[in-house]
């Protein structure tokens, strides 16, 4: 199976640590985020990964060409990286997928190895997203489902009251989902007042049409998206 990571991003909230590297090179527990990442996934039965990149771009390549010699990996670059957001970033990984399934990565998160392990695990006929139920507000990613336990809607914008849990920018898009899934981003990034949209619009959209999404309760397991300082600060108190 193939992994997208997307890494376009400046990193601006992390800012001055960010002024020269991108986020996902930081120092994180003896190595940085990304290489944790890399190495976690490929433990667990992903062979081939695509990385879409923009903001210091040759700097992540350089890296994962020194620290991952052999990787089979696919460099996805996103001209308009300053203009856009994870949606168009999401959308430009379509031809290196061929249609596959494939797992998504927001590159700045820094996570317990055995999250991989059971998204790795679930059934394939499926979508999947990575729910944790700990607690959620109006910023974050939230998850409704149905009676059926099905996902009935995700995204920033739904009450607080309503979710069962956040997502936490994993994901594993089925075979079937992914060419619907890309259909309806390519449709959006047609017009340019979508640019700043997150992929998570695009889930939504598919979701309300009929596509299946299923969460997976990671509860209790260590996760940090880092966007700001202090979010790095507990990634390092965290993954020590």
């Amino acid at each position: 199976m193939k992994a997208v990571i997307l890494l376009a991003g400046i990193g601006s909230r992390l800012h001055p640590l960010t002024l020269d590297r991108p986020k996902s090179l930081l120092p994180m527990a003896g190595s940085t985020t990304l290489h944790h990442m890399i190495s976690k996934l490929q433990r667990n039965g992903i062979t081939s990964f695509i990385v879409v990149c923009g903001h210091m771009q040759e700097m992540i390549e350089a890296y994962i060409g020194e620290a991952f010699p052999a990787l089979d990996v696919s460099f996805v670059r996103n001209e308009h990286y300053l203009a856009t957001n994870t949606g168009y970033s999401l959308m430009l990984a379509r031809p290196a997928l061929a249609g596959e399934s494939f797992v998504k990565l927001d590159g700045d998160v820094m996570f317990d190895e055995e999250i991989i392990q059971r998204l790795m695990a679930t059934s394939s006929e499926a979508s999947v997203v990575c729910v944790d139920h700990t607690a959620v507000n109006d910023e974050v990613i939230k998850v409704i489902c149905d009676s059926g336990g099905r996902i009935a809607r995700i995204g920033n914008r739904i009450a607080v009251d309503q979710a069962i849990g956040e997502s936490i920018g994993i994901e594993k898009i089925s075979a079937e989902a992914a060419p619907v899934l890309f259909d309806r981003l390519e449709q959006m990034m047609q017009s340019k007042e979508h640019w700043k949209d997150y992929y998570e619009v695009a889930y939504d959209d598919i979701i309300q049409a009929g596509a299946r999404f299923v969460p997976l309760d990671i509860t209790g397991l260590k996760w940090v998206e880092m966007d700001t300082n202090e979010d790095y600060r507990q990634a390092l108190r965290d993954f020590a």
